[in-house]
């Protein structure tokens, strides 16, 4: 059982700063003898957990840490987690809780789920409009640099909002919500309604998704709205990270 609780210690010393494992280092920093730490990498290796580098100056991660990663996000995707986040955004404050992509210049909705607010503003599930007319497209958007973000926007011509603003309004907008990671909006297409969003990918599988809280205007004062977009980038920070984010994590 100790050896096994040591070779979880030597694996939990691999990280984005160190990928390679040297043995001195490993006996340094574990306090253990360099012949136990040789066997353990020895073996880690064997089970394919490691395997030398290529220069055989130490150990990196190996293929079957690269299998135990897939099982894992396989149960745990983008879309899973965002669901979670919806689900606790909606109870928490009892307003529309959505969650969509971009599919070239669209917005396409893949989460709406009502919260127990009297006045609801949702869309179905699969509802399509401009990107730029939906506060999660513009979340998932600036994650774009501006010149692919105005191209994918105008492949089908300038469309709703987008036609109403210079592409100098545009890139100022997307430069705004970098800037915050939160995308905010008040009457962007219904009057009377506002949404606070972000977008969170996932690099491993080139995926960008977006979630917001849409709720009438009329019912959060600045104080609430500023609670909302602080637990909505808790959670998107939350998921960043597990997802490895560059942006959140």
């Amino acid at each position: 059982m100790s050896s096994l609780e040591n070779g979880l210690r030597i694996l939990s010393l691999l990280t984005e700063e160190r990928t390679v494992l040297r043995v001195g280092e490993v006996c340094r920093e574990l306090d253990m003898p360099k012949a136990s730490v040789s066997r353990l990498l020895k073996t880690l290796s064997e089970a394919g957990l490691l395997e030398r580098e290529d220069r055989d100056q130490g150990y990196v991660a190996g293929g079957r840490a690269l299998d135990l990663a897939a099982l894992y996000l396989a149960r745990h995707s983008l879309l899973d987690l965002v669901r979670v986040a919806i689900d606790d955004l909606v109870r928490e404050f009892g307003f529309t809780g959505h969650a969509g992509i971009v599919s070239g210049h669209e917005r396409v909705l893949l989460v709406a789920q009502q919260g127990t607010y009297a006045l609801q503003h949702t869309g179905a599930v699969a509802e399509r409009k401009p990107a730029f007319d939906s506060i999660i497209g513009r979340a998932i958007l600036a994650r774009l640099d501006d010149d692919r973000a105005l191209s994918q926007l105008d492949a089908q011509g300038k469309l709703g909002l987008r036609a109403m603003m210079s592409d100098q309004e545009v890139r100022a907008e997307f430069a705004a919500i970098r800037k915050n990671r939160i995308a905010r909006s008040s009457s962007l297409i219904t009057p009377g309604i506002s949404s606070i969003g972000a977008a969170i990918a996932d690099p491993g599988r080139d995926e960008i998704m977006g979630l917001c809280l849409s709720f009438p205007t009329i019912a959060a004062d600045d104080a609430v709205q500023d609670r909302i977009a602080a637990r909505v980038a808790q959670h998107a920070h939350a998921i960043g990270i597990r997802m490895r984010d560059p942006v959140w994590s």
